[in-house]
């Protein structure tokens, strides 16, 4: 865990850890903007909704309480900056209400069917910048601003949000005093060319070839599987579209046929994008199989083929992907990322003539992940991919003490995830039922291991560092 966010609100909770490395570009100026020591930066969504308890415990709840939790217009930003050993230093840990600064907050009741305004919020960063990447009714990006309190020239920085290309201060709901954030812009759509509006798409770069000092080409991956399908996109530039336009991609058969959401001053930002949506061949078969496969071959395999992005991308060498040569799993770099898919709610779930051992066979909105390898230019073939795989729970404890092998700082609260497991042909594993991958980076100063940043059952989040060299025997099968 990286972020113990519960004990400045105990009724919110920080999930979807993600973290990134610090865009470090002179060492003396970053230390007198930041404190010493600053490696990294966390991101959380912190939130009162939740899945830490069972089902049945939250429709045993009050109405009121039940709609708190899964009605909540509360999801807010929380940030940090970290150590190397992944610590928040002190006064540098803040939340933020985004969606009401900017004009933005989608205006509800209990009981409104509606989604809230920003979902889940991830960071990147690209060309030197950071962005900051929001699930909504469509993908929203902007690019953020970091610095210390009381650090540089602030004339240029607006207190209000006063018009939509200005940079703007976001003011700290609560946490440290050391940290300000500024929007550079309000926030762009990312609309693909083919008008999808998803969610979770993984941001990455590669470099310029043929003009190698300028700034790397910027992609947004749409699809994994089974085609890769990526758009080249420009963060900061956009068009404006017609409401009618944002309605018509938007507008889903038997829902309402009119829209007045404050949303839409975003949605009808179009970011600009460059040529087509690229879409490879078909993605090579899994290098594993798992229990699914065997118990429910083809077409009643229970995960959906099209999975999501989760996290991408870390840069694979030809020696990590042949692991120092003891291997000869491929010729080329590669880029690798983390998808996942789960199993998706159909009608049958709810016909009371199917039997409920069948249905318990394969509840739905269970998650796995996998990785996946392509090559680092379009139309970025997928070369390998792994099986399925899930990520655990922390550690348990008796004292409230990690053993020495883990690190990092016990969350008191990490024990809940065990209240919904993973579940699968009558088999329970030893994960949560839903975990979402949302960081995966290089291990900075070790350039032969990773870390992955996860959230379980939207309740709490973890940290986990993965060598390179287990990375690629599971890409690649055995020889």
């Amino acid at each position: 865990e990286i972020c113990d966010i519960e004990r400045k609100e105990s009724r919110w909770h920080g999930f979807f850890a993600g973290i990134q490395p610090w865009p470090r570009c002179d060492t003396a100026k970053d230390e007198e903007t930041f404190a010493k020591g600053s490696h990294l930066f966390g991101i959380l969504r912190v939130t009162a909704a939740n899945h830490c308890f069972p089902g049945d415990v939250f429709s045993d709840l009050p109405k009121p309480v039940w709609e708190a939790v899964y009605h909540t217009t509360t999801n807010h930003l929380g940030l940090a900056l970290l150590d190397v050993n992944y610590q928040m230093l002190p006064g540098y840990d803040i939340v933020i209400e985004v969606d009401t600064q900017v004009g933005l907050k989608r205006n509800m009741t209990p009981g409104d069917s509606l989604s809230v305004t920003f979902m889940d919020y991830r960071l990147f960063v690209i060309n030197g910048e950071i962005y900051l990447h929001i699930n909504a009714d469509t993908v929203i990006m902007t690019r953020l601003i970091l610095k210390a309190k009381g650090f540089g020239n602030d004339d240029e920085m607006h207190d209000k949000f006063t018009a939509e290309d200005q940079a703007f201060k976001l003011n700290n709901l609560f946490g440290g005093d050391q940290l300000e954030v500024t929007l550079a812009h309000q926030f762009n759509t990312l609309w693909t060319d083919e008008g999808v509006h998803g969610k979770n798409f993984a941001i990455f770069s590669v470099p310029n070839t043929s003009h190698p000092d300028n700034p790397a080409s910027i992609y947004a991956e749409i699809h994994i599987t089974p085609n890769h399908q990526v758009q080249q996109i420009v963060p900061e530039r956009f068009e404006h579209i017609s409401l009618q336009r944002v309605f018509e991609r938007v507008w889903k058969k038997g829902t309402r046929k009119s829209r007045n959401l404050n949303l839409d001053i975003a949605n009808r930002r179009s970011m600009i994008t460059v040529g087509n949506v690229t879409k490879s061949d078909i993605a090579p078969l899994a290098s594993f199989s798992t229990v699914d496969e065997h118990r429910f071959p083809g077409k009643s395999a229970p995960f959906k083929e099209s999975a999501h992005g989760g996290s991408c991308c870390v840069s694979f060498s030809v020696d990590d992907i042949n692991i120092d040569g003891t291997r000869n799993n491929h010729h080329e770099s590669l880029i690798v990322g983390i998808a996942h898919t789960k199993v998706s709610w159909k009608p049958w779930y709810g016909k009371s003539h199917i039997p409920q051992k069948e249905k318990d066979l394969v509840p739905h909105t269970h998650y796995v992940s996998f990785f996946y390898a392509f090559d680092p230019q379009p139309p970025f073939q997928i070369r390998a991919r792994s099986g399925y795989f899930c990520l655990g729970h922390a550690p348990e404890t008796f004292d409230d003490t990690l053993q020495p092998e883990e690190g990092g700082v016990f969350n008191p609260l990490s024990v809940l995830s065990r209240n919904r497991p993973l579940l699968q042909y009558n088999v329970t594993f030893d994960c949560p039922q839903m975990h979402y991958i949302s960081t995966f980076i290089e291990k900075a100063g070790d350039p032969t291991s990773t870390v992955i940043g996860y959230g379980l059952n939207d309740c709490t989040p973890r940290l986990v560092e993965v060598e390179k060299e287990e990375i690629a025997r599971l890409l690649f099968p055995d020889p």
